[in-house]
C-alpha cells in the first residue's frame, strides 16, 4: 500500500498569554477545530498529520531581563506538564500525530531559561520530538541553542554529527520523517538544509506575523526550501490572535499553506480567521522521485568543501553572531537586542559585507551590551 494520506494544517484564533490559564483556554478552542479537521478532511484519505501554527497555544510570553524570570515562574508552562498532556489525548483519540509549539520552559535540559519549542506527539500520545527554536524576531527575547552554545558542548560534545541532530533533530515516524521549523529559522536556508541532511522529509515551517505574509516573503522562503530540500512543507499560520489583556482585541493574520516537494502549493487560504489548510502527501512518491530523479532531488549534490569555506571564514573572523550571551544571564531587554542589532551593522560594515552610504557613521552601542559581548566572549577560551 502507497504511503500516502491527508495532512491538516490548523489556522486558529489564540491569545497572547499573560497567565498559565490563557494556553489552556487556546488548548480547549483548538481541540474542537482539529477535531473538525479530522473528521472532514478524512474524506479524502485518513489524516496522520495535524500541524498547529507557532503562537496557536497561548502566543508569545515575551520579556527580557528580569521580565524573563517572571514568566518563567509565572506565566509559561512546561514542555511536559497538562498541556502537552492534553494534546497528547487528541493525538490517541483522532489516531494522528500532532505537531505545535508553545513559549516554555524544559527545567531537565536548562532551568531558568525559557525556550521556544517545537514538539511533535505521536498517535500514542507521547512527546517524540523537541526543536529549539534557533533564531529569532528581534523582538523575541527567548533563548537560543547558540545563547547557551557551552551547554551544548557540555551535553553532546563536539561531534558535528551529535550537534547537527541535537539542533535540528527530525522524528524517524511510520508517516515519513518530520522536522520543524520556527518562524524566523525558516528565514536561513542553513535551517531546513539541517533538517533535510537529518532525513527530513516533511518541514512544518510556520509562521510569519504580517507584513511578511501578505508581501508572500514567508511563501517565498516555504517553497525555497521544499524545492531545495525535495521535502513537503507544512506551513499553517495563527488566523488571529489577540493582544494581552485584552481578549476583544484581535489581530488578523492568515495565509496557511501546505507545499509539495516541488514548490507547488497544493493548498492554501489567503485569508485570516478560524480554518484550517489540508492535502495529500505522497511520501513514496517523494522517496521515489529522490532515488530516480536525476536533478532537482539537489541534496545527493552537495559540494560541503565549497560551501563549508563560507562558515570557515566568518568562524576565522570571529564568529557573526554572538555566542553564549544566555550562559548566565537572560535574554536582552528589548531596548537591548536593539543595541545589539547596531553592533552587528557595525560589524558587516567593517568586514566589507555591509557597503555604508556616503556620510554613514559607525553606530554608537549602549556600554552594558558591549559589557555583556565581552563577558560571553570569555566562554571556551
Amino acid at each position: 500500500m502507497t504511503l500516502q494520506y491527508s495532512v491538516v494544517g490548523i489556522q486558529n484564533q489564540s491569545t497572547m498569554a499573560i497567565s498559565r490559564d490563557d494556553y489552556m483556554r487556546d488548548l480547549e478552542r483548538l481541540a474542537k477545530s482539529i477535531g473538525f479537521g479530522v473528521w472532514n478532511c478524512s474524506l479524502d484519505l485518513p489524516v496522520r498529520l495535524v500541524a498547529v501554527s507557532e503562537g496557536g497555544i497561548g502566543g508569545w510570553a515575551l520579556g527580557g531581563g528580569d521580565d524573563h524570570f517572571r514568566l518563567y515562574n509565572e506565566v509559561v508552562p512546561e514542555i511536559d506538564g497538562p498541556e502537552t498532556r492534553f494534546l497528547g489525548d487528541i493525538a490517541r483519540q483522532m489516531n494522528t500525530y500532532i505537531i505545535a509549539q508553545m513559549i516554555c520552559k524544559d527545567p531537565e535540559f536548562m532551568e531558568n531559561r525559557i525556550f521556544n519549542i517545537a514538539f511533535i506527539i505521536d498517535p500514542q500520545g507521547s512527546i517524540i520530538h523537541k526543536h529549539y527554536k534557533t533564531a529569532f524576531y528581534q523582538r523575541e527575547p527567548n533563548v537560543a541553542p547558540s545563547d547557551i552554545w557551552d551547554h551544548y558542548l557540555e551535553k553532546y560534545g563536539d561531534d558535528p554529527v551529535k550537534l547537527s541532530e541535537a539542533i535540528f533533530p527530525v522524528a524517524k515516524t511510520e508517516i515519513g520523517n518530520i522536522g520543524t521549523l520556527i518562524c524566523a529559522e525558516g528565514s536561513y536556508p542553513e535551517a531546513a538544509r539541517g533538517l533535510a541532511m537529518n532525513g527530513a522529509e516533511i518541514i512544518w515551517r510556520t509562521q510569519y506575523p504580517e507584513p511578511w505574509m501578505g508581501n508572500n516573503m514567508a511563501q517565498i522562503q516555504n517553497q525555497s526550501h521544499a524545492i531545495f530540500n525535495t521535502c513537503y512543507v507544512v506551513s499553517p499560520n495563527i488566523g488571529a490572535i489577540s493582544l494581552p489583556g485584552d481578549p476583544d482585541h484581535l489581530v488578523s493574520c492568515g495565509k496557511s499553506q501546505i507545499i509539495d516537494y516541488r514548490g507547488t502549493v497544493i493548498s492554501e487560504y489567503q485569508g485570516g480567521g478560524e480554518t484550517l489548510v489540508s492535502a495529500i502527501v505522497n511520501i513514496d512518491g517523494l522517496r521515489d522521485f529522490r532515488l530516480r530523479g536525476k536533478w532537482q532531488n539537489l541534496v545527493k549534490d552537495i559540494r560541503n568543501e565549497e560551501y563549508k569555506v563560507i562558515y570557515d571564514a566568518m568562524e576565522a573572523k570571529g564568529g557573526v553572531y554572538p555566542k553564549n550571551l544566555c550562559m548566565d544571564e537572560p535574554p536582552f531587554t528589548e531596548a537591548h537586542q536593539e543595541e545589539l542589532v547596531k553592533h552587528q551593522v557595525n560589524k558587516m560594515v567593517d568586514w566589507g559585507v555591509y557597503t555604508a552610504p556616503k556620510g554613514w557613521e559607525p553606530y554608537d552601542i549602549d556600554p552594558e551590551v558591549t559589557e555583556r559581548l565581552a563577558r560571553a566572549e570569555k566562554y571556551g577560551q
